[in-house]
């Protein structure tokens, strides 16, 4: 069965960076059905670079006057990207897919029904779009396919690694179901995909199909402490409702306070 998918591509002041993107879309084997551009209050530039692309109509333009929010951004692209097709692909405006993107997490969620959204590895590319030496995950860790069938696995696997909200293609009806917790502040999306798995399996798979663009101005350079400690609340009370989990997340715990108790040590540390 051959799904159709809708891009929602999330953008703000980021011009030259989101004509990449776009161009990356109809490089694609299989074209999206829709390409919708939420952008969250920037200055006219950013829609003239996509310009010819909003004329043909070719890309949809969603606006917005004044900038609400990075969690306001994503919860509409959410709520409307999925319209009328089987998937949803919620892309950042500076990272660019390879050409068989599209195509493969598509095929992938028609060969599993029981998996409601699949992620997979990228090309680590730097501010200029030049890649660098390694992938985002490293394919030597990673299975060629991982499920993680419920909530007490999605748990696991973000107490030992991640898995990149960027590169995450979703079943429409899902998506639309999203909840954007924005108490969480740039740890939503880990809650997001969590919570998702209520809903059904999600997957990683080991294919390296898109390019993360690693710039100082990307949102995810750096964590706010807090964020981390209301993510640590998150995990309590999920252990607390699935008992097996207790163990897992205990460890975790004890290996971020130790992780936060180095960093203390050094900063006295520095003249």
């Amino acid at each position: 069965m051959d799904l159709s998918v809708n891009v929602a591509i999330l953008s703000c002041n980021r011009g030259a960076y989101l004509r990449e993107a776009v161009a990356s879309l109809f490089d694609q084997i299989k074209v999206p059905r829709k390409v919708f551009v939420f952008d969250n209050g920037s200055d006219e530039s950013v829609a003239e670079a996509v310009r010819p692309w909003i004329e043909s109509g070719q890309v949809l333009w969603r606006g917005s006057e004044t900038n609400r929010g990075v969690h306001w951004n994503l919860a509409r692209a959410f709520s409307q990207g999925g319209e009328g097709s089987d998937c949803l692909y919620v892309m950042h405006d500076d990272d660019r897919l390879c050409p068989s993107f599209l195509e493969r997490q598509t095929a992938f969620l028609a060969q599993n029904p029981c998996v409601v959204a699949v992620a997979c590895n990228a090309w680590e590319i730097d501010g200029e779009g030049r890649r660098m030496s390694g992938c985002l995950h490293n394919p030597k860790r990673r299975e060629d396919r991982e499920i993680f069938p419920d909530l007490p696995a999605m748990v696991r696997l973000y107490t030992k690694t991640f898995m990149a909200f960027p590169s995450v293609v979703y079943r429409s009806q899902a998506a639309a179901r999203a909840t954007v917790r924005a108490d969480f502040g740039q740890l939503v999306d880990v809650v997001l995909l969590t919570e998702m798995a209520r809903t059904g399996a999600l997957a990683y798979v080991n294919e390296v199909l898109w390019e993360y663009r690693v710039h100082g101005g990307q949102d995810s350079s750096s964590f706010r402490e807090r964020d981390w400690l209301l993510l640590e609340g998150y995990y309590r009370e999920r252990a607390r409702e699935f008992p097996e989990l207790k163990f897992a997340v205990a460890a975790y715990l004890a290996r971020r306070r130790l992780s936060r108790l180095w960093k203390r040590l050094r900063r006295r540390g520095r003249p």
